[in-house]
Formats: C-alpha cells, sequence, structure tokens
C-alpha cells in the first residue's frame, strides 16, 4: 500500500536503489507497473526458419472467487482496524488522527493506515517514510479514490508491503486485500495478505470493467485510457489486442502496439502469444513464464483473455514476487560486466544447446540494464538481436555506422580471444547514436557480443550545455523553427533531447515523446513514485535547478533515475536531462 512521493535531489543510486525496495511500482510510459504481459520476442526474418516451439501447456482453471465482504478473520480485523481510525477522528479531530496514525504505535502487526485527501489523492497519514511521503500524492491513488465509499469497499492488488520488525521495517512484495472508507472527504484504508489465488477474480473483474468501459465510451476512448498510466490499478494493467490480433493498447509496453501478439514468445521458446489469442467469449486462462516488472526476472504469469466484439481484453497476475536485491550489474565495472555476460551466454549455448540460446537471448528476459547479447551464425548472420530484431536474418558485415565506419566487419573479426570495438549505435532508451563499446568473441564459428555505453565525462556539464544550445538556437532561429526542430528525431544528441514547456503551462515540444505535446505539464508526474515534475517544469527560473526522479527504462531491465535540468528563457522552460541505470 505504500507508494513513495518525491525522490528530489538526493543522490542518483541512494534514490534509485529505494525506489527498487520500497517503491510500489505502478509501472511503466507515460507511459511505463504493474503485472507485465509480454513485448514481443523478436522473430526471425521469413527465410531465417524459427526456433522450434515448445509445447504449450494446457490454460490453468480459473482460481475461486474471493467474497466481496469479510467472511475471515483476517477481513474483519482490517475493517474493525480502518472503522475504528474513523471513529478516532469523529471523536479527536483531524490533527489528532494524523498524528496517532503516523506513528509506529498505531501499527498492529501488518496493518497500518494510510489517509488521502479525498480529492486529490495527497497522503496525509502514513507510520513509514514520511520526509518522502508525507504531502505527496498516493502514484496509484485512482483505483482508490475511484472504489471508495462511505459504506466501505474492498480492493485487491499486488504491491509492496513494509511491515515493522524487531529489526526495522523489513518489505516484500504480497497480495493484499485493502479496506477503503471515505469519510468526511478523508480516504481511510488498511491493508492485510491475501492467498495468491484471490488475485484471479480480481483480474477478471479489471477485465470485465474495461469491457464495460469499451461500450460506453467505445473503441477510440477505450484504447486511449489503456494506453495510459490512469488505467493501472496496483500491478494491473490491460493490453487490449484487435481483431487481427495486433495490439491496440500497452502502457507499459507501447512498442508493441501494432505487433502482432502471435509472435510473442518466452523465454522458453513457449508460444503463448498464439495461446492468448485463442481467447474466446467464455474467456480463457493463460500461463507462461515472463519478466516481473521490477527486476525483469522471469517468473509463472496468469492471463486472464476474453474476446469481446472481436477484441481481445486482456490481464494477469504473477504467481512469485519480485526479489528486491540490487542487480548485479548496478556498480559493477562496465567492461568486465560485458565479458562477464557474454560468457554466460556461451555457457548456456555450451549448457543448454543452440535453441536455448536463441530463445532466451531474443527475450525481453535477457536485458541486464543496458546490457543484451547480439550474435551470429558461423556465416555472420545474425540470428539473435532483441534491441533491433529487423537485424535477425541480416550479415553482420554489412552493417556501417551513420559516420561510414564498417563496424560490423570490424567486429566479424573477433577469434576465441576475443575483440573490442568502438563504434556509434542507438542508445537503449532514445534509439539515437551515441558512443558504444562492443566486445565480440568466437565459440564454434559463432559469434557471441555485447557492449557498453561510456557516460560522458561531465554529465550535468554536457546537460546544460544541451540546453543552453536550445535556448541559443531559440534566440537565433524564432520559435516557431525552434519547435519543429526540436520535436523531430535530428534534435536527439544520443540520450538527450528536449522538453519545452510553453508560457500557457502545456508542453510544446518532445521528441521522443511526441504523445506529450499539447499535454499540461501540471500533470505530468513520475510513473514509478509519483514525483510532481510537471510543477518543476512550471517552476523554473531565468538561474534554472536542477530535479531528480525515477522512470521505468522502455527497452530495458529495471529503471532509469533522471537527472534532469529546468531553466526559464523568454517564457518558455527549456529542459533535459541524463540517465544513470537504477
Amino acid at each position: 500500500m505504500l507508494q513513495i512521493g518525491r525522490v528530489a535531489r538526493r543522490s542518483a543510486a541512494g534514490a534509485a536503489l529505494l525506489i527498487l525496495a520500497l517503491a510500489l511500482v505502478s509501472v511503466m510510459t507515460f507511459s511505463m507497473a504493474c503485472g507485465d504481459d509480454p513485448p514481443p520476442t523478436p522473430v526471425a526474418d521469413p527465410a531465417e526458419p524459427a526456433p522450434a516451439a515448445t509445447p504449450a501447456p494446457e490454460p490453468a482453471a480459473p482460481a475461486p472467487t474471493p467474497e466481496s465482504e469479510p467472511t475471515n478473520e483476517d477481513d474483519a480485523l482490517t475493517r474493525a482496524y480502518v472503522e475504528e481510525a474513523v471513529e478516532r477522528y469523529k471523536r479527536d479531530g483531524l490533527d489528532a488522527t494524523v498524528a496517532y496514525y503516523s506513528s509506529e504505535e498505531s501499527i498492529e502487526g501488518e496493518r497500518y493506515l494510510i489517509i488521502l485527501d479525498g480529492d486529490d489523492g495527497t497522503v496525509v497519514a502514513i507510520p513509514f517514510y514520511q520526509d518522502l511521503i508525507l504531502g505527496e500524492q498516493h502514484s496509484s491513488a485512482a483505483p482508490f479514490l475511484e472504489r471508495a465509499t462511505e459504506a466501505g469497499d474492498w480492493l485487491e492488488h499486488r504491491e509492496l508491503q513494509p511491515t515493522l520488525t524487531d529489526t526495522g521495517v523489513v518489505v516484500r512484495e504480497d497480495d493484499l486485500r485493502t479496506y477503503l472508507i471515505l469519510h468526511d472527504g478523508w480516504l481511510f484504508m488498511s491493508s492485510h495478505s491475501i492467498l495468491q489465488e484471490n488475485l484471479a477474480e480480481a483480474t477478471k473483474d479489471y477485465v470485465s470493467r474495461a469491457i464495460a468501459r469499451y461500450e460506453s465510451e467505445g473503441l477510440e476512448g477505450t484504447v486511449g485510457y489503456y494506453n495510459s498510466q490512469d488505467s493501472l490499478e496496483g500491478r494491473l494493467y490491460l493490453f487490449l489486442i484487435g481483431a487481427d490480433d495486433n495490439y491496440l493498447a500497452h502502457p507499459i509496453f507501447p512498442n508493441l502496439i501494432g505487433t502482432d501478439i502471435k509472435e510473442v514468445r518466452d523465454s522458453r521458446g513457449d508460444p503463448l502469444g498464439q495461446r492468448i489469442a485463442q481467447a474466446t467469449e467464455e474467456g480463457i486462462w493463460v500461463e507462461y513464464l515472463w519478466p516481473t516488472p521490477i527486476t525483469r526476472v522471469e517468473s509463472p504469469k496468469t492471463t486472464w483473455a476474453i474476446r469481446h466484439d472481436g477484441l481481445i481484453f486482456a490481464s494477469g497476475y504473477y504467481d512469485a514476487g519480485d526479489a528486491t536485491e540490487p542487480p548485479a550489474w548496478l556498480d559493477a565495472d562496465p567492461r568486465e560486466y560485458t565479458v562477464e555476460y557474454v560468457e554466460r551466454a556461451i555457457e548456456r549455448y555450451e549448457r543448454d544447446g543452440l535453441e536455448s540460446m536463441l530463445n532466451y537471448y531474443n527475450s525481453v528476459a535477457s536485458f541486464e540494464g543496458e546490457w543484451y547479447l547480439f550474435a551470429t551464425d558461423a556465416n555472420d548472420i545474425y540470428h539473435v538481436h532483441p534491441l533491433l530484431p529487423r537485424l535477425i536474418g541480416t550479415d553482420i558485415k554489412d552493417v556501417v555506422g551513420s559516420d561510414g565506419y564498417e563496424l560490423g566487419k570490424a567486429l566479424a573479426q573477433a577469434t576465441e580471444e576475443g575483440v573490442w570495438v568502438e563504434y556509434l549505435w542507438p542508445h537503449p532508451v532514445t534509439l539515437q547514436e551515441v558512443p558504444k563499446v562492443g566486445y565480440a568473441v568466437r565459440r564454434d564459428g559463432l559469434l557471441f557480443a555485447s557492449g557498453y555505453y561510456p557516460a560522458v565525462d561531465d554529465p550535468a556539464a554536457y546537460t546544460k550545455g544541451y540546453v543552453q544550445k536550445a535556448i541559443e538556437y531559440y534566440e537565433r532561429e524564432g520559435v516557431e523553427a525552434t519547435l519543429a526542430y526540436y520535436n523531430s528525431p535530428a534534435s536527439v544528441d544520443g540520450s538527450y533531447w528536449l522538453m519545452m514547456v510553453g508560457p500557457e503551462g502545456d508542453i510544446v515540444a518532445s521528441a521522443v515523446a511526441p504523445e506529450w505535446v499539447g499535454v499540461e505539464a501540471s500533470t505530468f508526474t513520475g510513473i514509478l513514485a509519483g514525483e510532481p515534475i510537471g510543477e518543476e517544469l512550471l517552476g523554473a527560473t531565468e538561474e534554472g535547478h536542477w530535479f531528480q526522479y525515477v522512470w521505468p527504462n522502455p527497452r530495458a531491465s529495471g529503471v532509469l533515475v533522471v537527472n534532469l535540468w529546468i531553466i526559464r528563457h523568454d517564457g518558455y522552460a527549456f529542459a533535459s536531462g541524463y540517465y544513470e541505470e537504477e
């Protein structure tokens, strides 16, 4: 139930690890929350035969339906705990109630109380991490505010739950059943752990409400809503498939939109997308492996998919929680980790065979931060490339950088001793070219390779310089030409790109995320922790200031810490930032 608010002006590593360990991820894109359904595993060129698929297991039967009213001791205790908080408010008033439920004294076992402003979801009482949370908007307040009534209601979801122990606060991911009461404009709520199978009914209910929205608002309104972060409920989100089996909506992995779900496989080669595409009007359960949102480690997932009006409405939950330990690559030496990553790929190939290696490293499960494998057969034909799958089936020796450097030929010269090559390559976040250092080695004639993106020596200074160039462009060319240029891919410098907010408070330039143009900046908040990014943009001064927030990594694992430089000039806010892997 805990949601971390602003993580501003803290060290990048500290803020990032705190989010990883404590935040209730209600992710992925202003995208990018929740349990994942799969981004597609890249499929080889039609001329290249696809790896054989693992036989699909039978769909799982739906789990028992939970009662909406308290039916056991846990329900009764949680409801009594929340109702007692309301009575305390009636008796002692708001200030005394907030003070009590912001203290450890108020905690009863796994139960603690959160009080939200019923209008905007601002947290006014919580016993944990007050310096980060109190006064900030609960980053997934919408489903709680929507469900809360004066009569009380229940909401089931999966999130990270802090528990007070003798050694301090322990955080674990859990399946929660939350009781909510709206009283006198304040939302009182508390939770307890529930059995995993109870999530099945919550998932079906979420999908049913999506279908009801489609019936009332039509396809366009439904697609718009479920491609937004407002649609997330804890770790639940909808992925919507058209009658042609192409994705129409996916708020976590928008790059899926327009692709065919039937092409999706997990790291074992299981054609899970084909099984989801078999959804009927009665609905089916489909079980498969897919990376969890926080660590991207594959875990069993159960998805409910149902056909309605030719469309497939689907959502799912995980059978296992995310680990909260920081990933191994977080503080690793990039050159050493590159070699280690490639060696592990070779070990998988030698242990499990070629097909297993292809399946795994052509899936999103193989990403580790900015590291991914690209590999060729003995004839130098790509058969692994999860970042740019269009390369599969092509000859690596034909790859030439935008600067004319024949990087593919240099990589193809690798021997069993290995070779290092420096070249320009698309950045995993922006897909714009930046310097990359690649390592390639041969084994059994096959080429195994990975690489890292060297950091700018002084990213803060480089960010400020990039923004200053944009201001100078504005002074020289005028506002119309500036907006045209900084809304185009040509303005992106590797991982650096510009956001501009106009005098009226709306976003007017955003080359990497053009869907943000026209959005009121005041509504722009962090996806993972709800940080008030828009308020910071609107509060820009001519002296400029830094703001730090956490953002999901759209093309790799984990999240990114964004260090944003914001400065006002001639009524416009100019902003850019640099990323640090979390």
